[in-house]
């Protein structure tokens, strides 16, 4: 199957799988290129992470558990339900992400749960970076400044 038939049997993004391929978790696909694919053994894979998550535990413990390692105990405790039971889902937590357009290919993201600016500071920290970035003359689409694409 493809990325795109993968994610959708398993619920995820295209970049999550891609992120869990590069992390280790998952095997990559089979072929290269376009003609790169992925099976059943792949889908198993991601239901077990999924689990493997929902019972807390961290990227790196479910990296050990799938090597064959020792299960470690969960980093978040589970969640509980009506009269205390417990449900294996992690605890929620809440977070409000908030994306102002600063300019044209630029945008600012804050955790509004834990920041709260009021317009003024807004403003001014617009300014700021409309300043810093006034010089900057913008990337070709070909640049990769981080050397991150490796393809």
């Amino acid at each position: 199957m493809s990325i795109g038939e993968l994610a959708d049997a398993a619920g995820l993004s295209r970049r999550a799988i891609r992120f869990y391929v590069q992390q280790g978790l998952l095997p990559a696909p089979t072929g290269r290129g376009r003609g790169c694919h992925y099976d059943g053994t792949h889908l198993q894979a991601l239901r077990r992470i999924a689990e493997l998550q929902a019972a807390g535990h961290s990227l790196d413990a479910i990296r050990m558990i799938l090597n064959g390692g020792p299960v470690p105990a969960p980093a978040v405790p589970s969640g509980s339900g009506r009269n205390g039971q417990a449900t294996g889902r992690p605890a929620l937590s809440a977070e409000l992400w908030t994306r102002l357009r600063l300019a044209e290919g630029l945008e600012l993201h804050f955790d509004a749960t834990r920041f709260s600016p009021d317009v003024g500071q807004l403003m001014a920290l617009r300014d700021v970076i409309r300043a810093t970035f006034a010089g900057a003359a913008p990337l070709s689409p070909d640049a990769d400044p981080a050397g991150t694409n490796r393809e």
